[in-house]
């Protein structure tokens, strides 16, 4: 099979490395080899899987920095927030090891008659997990930890579009875990179709696109292949009456504009009320026209490219038919440095005040660094409009008043709702279900509810048997 070019959204001239692209053969040979290192992997006790994972996050700690300059290059995030992905992919992985703790119980029953019950859980065998390109550090390890702690075998699919630092981490963790227990697989759409065949693959992990999962659960029905998807958003944001506009301007600014807005639970629409509207524009305006555009690996770049063509190319036609359509679309901010810039997929961060909840923009999952402002009447008016949306992923309540903006987070429609934030705070990690709801998923990661996910039950049911004659 040929190389893939990895090529830098930064600059588009440079190659930043290749990878071999996978075979259905290679895909085979590491699934059989997986099944094989799993029985193993299951048979040692939870805390002995727990201590490797911990063991490798060490390691990857240790090479934060190289893998977050590693990052930057092939997938245009910000080195520092690069950097900061490559130390919370650690952070999740002992986050998975502190759920072991679970895994060596069973509840036990007597029952009725002199009867006994044993309800215990089981790994499911080799699972495929497939990771993005926007942030695949943190997703893989998200994936990878508690399918490990749970007594899995893992085979990661990386994008074609991010696959250098994912590899390279992963080979990271695999140091620590018995040969061929975790294994990467690189290449496009045919190596994902191989994976999600294998018959030794018991459930599919993706991260990504509603398309691609309708794809892969098609193919996955032909074996019941157990999948997990966690899908696109269109995350409202809710600024209510009471809200401290300056906190909420920063903060909705931070989330929808990092990594150019290509996070699946990124703000991607902002509600506020009209007596607010103009106050809380020009708040948010200003803090949207701070942002230095420029090459990732630039220490001065706050927000970088988009991460390929196909973004480019649909967040630049979406802006354009928002501004036929008679809104105003301010691009803001301001390059780093002119000279990169035209061999860049560089996009200007825009807002768009006067938008409509009716737009295409406020309807669609833009995925890029395109922002509209709808104003409201009333607070019911704004929670209508938070859930008038296939999708339900994050969202967020914006309130001075914590049990106001409890009573109204209460009724948005999604896997979860932030107040006064937009992103997962460190403890969330470990205690909230991520995941969503209507088109934004199947399945939850992190917590209790993630490890789940990768486990089977196990029950005996033992008869009393009469006492003989």
């Amino acid at each position: 099979m040929p190389d893939l070019e990895v090529r830098n959204p930064s600059r588009r001239s440079e190659v930043v490395g290749t990878v071999r692209e996978a075979s259905a053969a290679d895909v085979d040979a590491a699934a059989r080899a997986a099944a094989a290192a799993q029985r193993g992997w299951a048979a040692e006790p939870a805390a002995a899987r727990a201590d490797a994972l911990v063991r490798a996050a060490a390691r990857i700690e240790a090479s934060a920095d190289e893998l977050g300059v590693l990052l930057a290059r092939e997938a245009g995030v910000p080195v520092a927030e690069a950097t900061r992905e490559a130390g919370g992919a650690a952070h999740l992985l002992r986050a998975a090891a502190e759920l072991a703790a679970t895994l060596d119980h069973a509840d036990e029953h007597d029952t009725a008659g002199g009867g006994r019950i044993r309800v215990g859980r089981r790994p499911l065998g080799v699972v495929a997990g497939i990771v993005p390109w926007n942030a695949p550090l943190g997703l893989a390890a998200q994936k990878v930890g508690p399918a490990l702690v749970a007594g899995n075998a893992v085979i990661v699919k990386p994008s074609p579009l991010a696959p250098l630092a994912v590899t390279r981490l992963l080979g990271l963790l695999a140091g620590e875990l018995p040969e061929d227990l975790l294994s990467v697989v690189n290449g496009a759409g045919e190596t994902g179709s191989a994976l999600i065949a294998h018959p030794v693959v018991r459930k599919v992990s993706f991260t990504g696109g509603g398309e691609t999962a309708r794809h892969i659960m098609r193919a996955a029905a032909d074996r019941l292949t157990r999948v997990h998807f966690e899908l696109g958003g269109n995350d409202p944001a809710v600024v209510l009456d009471d809200a401290d506009l300056d906190l909420a301007a920063e903060r909705i600014a931070q989330t929808a504009f990092r990594r150019a807005g290509q996070i699946c639970y990124a703000v991607k629409r902002v509600y506020v009320p009209e007596r607010a509207a103009t106050d809380f524009t020009d708040r948010l305006r200003a803090r949207v026209d701070a942002l230095a555009i420029g090459d990732a690996v630039d220490p001065r770049t706050t927000m970088g490219p988009v991460n390929n063509a196909r973004q480019f190319e649909s967040v630049s036609a979406l802006a354009e038919r928002t501004r036929r359509a008679g809104r105003s679309v301010l691009e803001l901010g301001a390059p780093v440095d002119e000279t990169p810039w035209e061999d860049g997929w560089y996009l200007r961060p825009a807002l768009v005040p006067d938008a409509d909840h009716g737009d295409e923009l406020v309807t669609v999952e833009q995925f890029g660094p395109l922002l509209p402002v709808v104003s409201y009447r009333s607070e019911d008016d704004a929670i209508a409009m938070a859930n008038d949306s296939e999708y339900g992923l994050g969202s967020s309540v914006w309130s001075a008043d914590p049990d106001h903006a409890f009573a109204v987070a209460s009724r948005i429609e999604a896997g979860v709702t932030f107040v006064n934030g937009h992103v997962l705070s460190p403890d969330a990690f470990r205690l909230v279900p991520f995941g969503g709801v209507k088109q934004s998923g199947i399945g939850w990661e992190n917590s209790p509810a993630g490890l789940d996910e990768y486990l089977e039950f196990h029950s005996i049911d033992v008869h009393p048997v009469p006492p003989a004659r």
